[in-house]
């Protein structure tokens, strides 16, 4: 009886692939970099201006790439779920942030120095 529970305890373990499935409007990841590039870059008006609206800022980040709320958080969702492909995803939203301020390579250097804790997608 032992050996038939751990027969299907197992069969069960290896049936379940993924945590999340897939969405069916999976964004790709080229632009769920973009979409996580623009976020990043959009947050940071708050800290210039404290009184900024990030609600109607997320709206046009969102109205920008033409996509819904829905989508965006299912599609972050399911990359959440494989942490490899999350990672490659902010590796390349980092790149195009870079892109558009070279100067900001000068910054994060300067702060990995001050912090040594910072987390590896920052690095």
């Amino acid at each position: 009886m032992k050996k038939l529970i751990s027969l299907f305890s197992l069969l069960f373990l290896f049936s379940c692939s993924d945590i999340v499935d897939e969405p069916k409007n999976l964004l790709s990841k080229e632009k769920m970099a973009e979409v996580i590039a623009d976020f990043a870059i959009y947050d940071q008006s708050y800290v210039v201006n404290p009184n900024t609206n990030m609600e109607l800022t997320s709206r046009f980040v969102l109205k920008k790439h033409k996509i819904t709320a829905p989508v965006y958080r299912e599609s972050y969702k399911y990359y959440m779920s494989h942490p490899t492909q999350l990672d490659k995803i902010l590796k390349k939203a980092k790149k195009i942030i870079l892109e558009k301020d070279p100067e900001l390579e000068g910054y994060i250097e300067k702060m990995k120095k001050k912090n040594p804790n910072l987390p590896t997608f920052v690095k």
